[in-house]
């Protein structure tokens, strides 16, 4: 009886020890996983599998005729294309509400190709049979500024402003000998927003927008620039993305100036594709 009536007290002494060292894993589990923490400062790495359409319209030195080409059907340059891309972003701010976004992202192409059908580029009549190399070369520097204002453990909704840098180069040639061409190099304002979402702690959503339209006397233009990305962050400061995006131009310009370089003519690009990456944060 007296066994018995000892361990009943035992019990009744450590069961409310128990329940309070279950509770508090408990709610240390419950803790870490409720826990949204904006990053500091994130890069991402990776590479980006792309289709891209082209058409180019350069004007001629002497008769003022010039090209217009769909670059991929006519000199026969790729339209899926594998490039690397990196991005970085910087939050900061008393509650990070100001971030910082550079971006790179480069497609290198080339060809060569015997002419199907006969081809007028400037002032250069180039008949069937011709073997005819081309480059272009189109690089995309980002720059931008975001605010977010309205912002709380788990949404971020921002608005940005910043520049595109687009240094482009296109040549064609015959043999070793250069016949046209052209660069162009335009920093160019645009603005947009921004939007991220903590699906859970460890996945995130984030979706971006930037637009430009711009006429002046000697130039037109316009950029649309859609992103859509996914995170998975599954270590404390290694993650990991997939994304999409969507990216189209349009230039004309009318006179050659220091600004845009050695182009004369009308530009268009549109290009649309995945993104996987790797990412590194604090």
């Amino acid at each position: 009886m007296r066994i018995k009536i000892l361990s009943g007290l035992l019990l009744f002494v450590a069961f409310p020890a128990i329940s309070l060292v279950a509770q508090e894993d408990k709610k240390d589990i419950i803790e870490d996983s409720l826990q949204y923490n904006w990053e500091q400062f994130s890069v991402n790495l990776g590479m980006f599998l792309t289709t891209i359409q082209s058409d180019i319209g350069l004007v001629g030195s002497e008769s003022g005729v010039g090209i217009n080409l769909n670059l991929e059907e006519a000199l026969g340059l790729n339209t899926n294309t594998f490039a690397f891309r990196g991005d970085a972003a910087y939050n900061f701010g008393s509650k990070r509400r100001s971030h910082v976004r550079v971006g790179y992202f480069g497609l290198i192409r080339n060809s060569t190709k015997i002419l199907e059908s006969e081809i007028t580029i400037g002032n250069e009549v180039y008949p069937i049979g011709t073997e005819l190399s081309s480059r272009y070369d189109l690089h995309i520097i980002r720059a931008l500024y975001d605010y977010a204002y309205y912002q709380d453990e788990r949404i971020s909704l921002s608005l940005s402003a910043g520049l595109f840098v687009l240094p482009m180069n296109f040549s064609l040639s015959t043999g070793n000998v250069i016949d046209e061409s052209a660069k162009f190099i335009a920093p160019l304002p645009v603005f947009g927003m921004r939007n991220s979402f903590f699906i859970t702690p460890k996945f995130q959503l984030k979706q971006n927008l930037e637009v430009l339209y711009v006429k002046t006397e000697g130039f037109q233009g316009s950029i649309t620039d859609v992103n859509l990305q996914i995170e998975y962050n599954p270590f404390k400061h290694l993650g990991f993305g997939l994304g999409y995006n969507s990216f189209n131009y349009r230039f004309s310009v009318f006179e050659s100036t220091e600004r845009f370089g050695e182009f004369e003519g009308s530009l268009k690009t549109g290009f649309s594709g995945f993104l996987l990456y790797g990412k590194y944060f604090f």
